[in-house]
């Protein structure tokens, strides 16, 4: 419908273009060019906030169905006589199926829309949590969970590639790192939520109104979410620096090759010696980010002597408040300080993390703040590495194969933290807890040596501008605006549809600075 058109461009429509004021091309003094390019990046500016919030929410939702049933079990082990043994099989199908929806979920996603497939799978991960609150048998509650395991697979790849498509480079670590903290953000909601529904109306209620909350919000995210700037008119957020570089390898004009779901994989994520180095150092990544979530909590307890659960919740209590803000410290700092580099950040945190490991093992048990501050600073330290790998994964392959790209950590990373579950509590069992502090060390050293030959990953070679003595005694020195090649990308906009919207790209043109010489008036 023609309201549906309007809204999916945002506004851009004939107020900007005029029948009459419209030409078949649009030199760069028109004033028209200045004026659609300011309402280009208002309306972008306007399109990447309504895509953040609404990949915030999603993902925040997709942790209320698949955390419903962890607060929903002690109610239901009361009410339906389970035993202990008989929830922990249900537990343990969730890792498996997840961890292989995520490279499947990852896959698919590069080759349907984003919108869809996000929205599709929290409707499906919502109407599998009302069910299971209907059902009463153990084997259809395994069945039901398996399920949600591969649907959740369709909610962090689809974020990537948006993620990937609508901020440009040098801003995606501080939007991604954000974008990092809906879970937290869910992690945080769900115990709350699902409590007063236990407590007030029984545990199926705690499977029932989160599932009714992910339909809802699925509906939300259909309305809401768009593949692409290119998919509503305006240009990609990278298509500038794209242009330059096919300029540069010679490559400028040419269609990009349109290839199959396999040739896609094996051109850009199986043979990328990158993806595996990255994959791996994530595989070690979640096995320490695993271990310290699920045992930290019993070591307090059982070996470092707190005196009550309360006390050692407390001092738990401070991961999940450092992770959120190590996600955003790092987002910003590789984005802001290293300019896109986000290897380097990566192994700082992890030398960060090492140190605040050795801290809670040494720190005495009556310094009961110091404690706090050691497990915060493990929470700071693992998140930004946890949401930096994926990023920098997501980065250095095609944007056609950004979600398998996240599929294929996302497996590898579960695999790590699957080992965290009954292989490190052989080892606490077998060697002490010294050997679980050990693990952890070791662990996160062989990712600091995985990731160091990617050091200079992202880093772009400085060159001293060439410089040319003039008769006079003047220098000139090569135009840093165009990087000496005397052009550079402008913004054309021009209507692209009988309503009269927009559609922006960029163009080639001479540089304003150099006027097209390639030097510049030294200082």
């Amino acid at each position: 419908s023609r309201s549906e058109s309007e809204s999916d461009s945002n506004s851009i429509s004939s107020s900007s273009v005029s029948s009459e004021s419209s030409s078949p091309s649009l030199s760069s003094t028109s004033p028209l060019v200045s004026k659609d390019a300011e309402v280009v990046q208002k309306d972008m500016k306007s399109w990447q906030i309504r895509i953040f919030y609404s990949i915030f929410m999603g993902y925040a939702t997709f942790y209320f169905t698949r955390s419903s049933f962890t607060y929903s079990a002690p109610g239901m082990r009361t009410a339906l006589g389970f035993s202990l043994e008989q929830l922990g099989i249900i537990t343990s199908i969730f890792p498996m199926a997840y961890g292989i929806s995520k490279l499947i979920g990852g896959i698919l996603s590069d080759f349907f829309s984003t919108r869809v497939f996000m929205a599709l799978g929290l409707s499906v991960t919502g109407l599998i949590n009302i069910l299971f609150g209907l059902q009463t048998s153990l084997p259809i509650f395994c069945l039901l969970w398996a399920l949600n395991g591969v649907f959740q697979g369709f909610g962090a790849p689809p974020c990537a590639k948006l993620l990937t498509a609508w901020y440009p480079k040098t801003e995606r670590g501080t939007w991604w790192g954000f974008w990092n903290t809906s879970h937290n953000t869910g992690g945080f909601l769900i115990p709350l939520l699902v409590g007063y529904c236990v407590r007030s109306f029984g545990w199926s209620y705690g499977m029932i109104v989160p599932g009714c909350i992910a339909l809802v919000m699925g509906l939300f995210l259909f309305n809401r979410l768009r593949d692409s700037p290119e998919s509503i008119g305006l240009p990609a957020v990278d298509e500038a620096e794209e242009l330059a570089q096919q300029k540069a390898s010679g490559n400028e004009g040419k269609k990009k090759e349109k290839l199959s779901t396999k040739e896609t994989l094996f051109k850009y994520v199986f043979s990328n010696g990158f993806v595996w180095l990255l994959a791996l150092s994530y595989f070690f990544v979640y096995f320490v980010r695993q271990g310290i979530g699920s045992w930290a909590y019993i070591y307090l307890l059982d070996f470092k002597g707190v005196p009550n659960p309360q006390d050692a919740a407390f001092r738990m209590s401070g991961m999940e408040l450092g992770g959120l803000l190590g996600s955003l410290a790092s987002g910003y700092t590789s984005d802001k300080i290293l300019r896109g580099r986000r290897i380097p950040v990566i192994i700082a945190w992890m030398v960060g993390l090492m140190l605040s490991i050795v801290g809670l093992w040494y720190v005495p048990v009556a310094w009961k703040y110091v404690n706090w501050m050691a497990i915060f600073a493990i929470g700071f330290f693992i998140y930004g590495p946890q949401m930096l790998v994926g990023l920098a994964g997501a980065e250095i392959v095609d944007k056609t194969a950004v979600s398998s790209t996240i599929g294929l950590l996302g497996w590898i990373a579960y695999l790590g933290a699957s080992l965290a579950g009954f292989p490190l509590t052989k080892i606490v069992t077998t060697f002490g807890w010294k050997a679980y502090f050990i693990a952890l060390l070791g662990f996160s050293s062989m990712a600091i040596m995985l990731l160091l030959p990617m050091w200079r990953l992202g880093m772009a070679p400085k060159e001293k501008p060439l410089k040319v003595e003039q008769a006079d005694g003047s220098v000139m020195v090569q135009c840093e605006q165009c990087a000496g090649t005397g052009t550079v990308m402008r913004l054309e906009c021009g209507p692209a549809t009988p309503a009269q919207t927009l559609s922006c790209k960029y163009v080639e043109d001479t540089c304003p600075w150099c006027n097209g010489t390639t030097f510049v008036l030294g200082i």
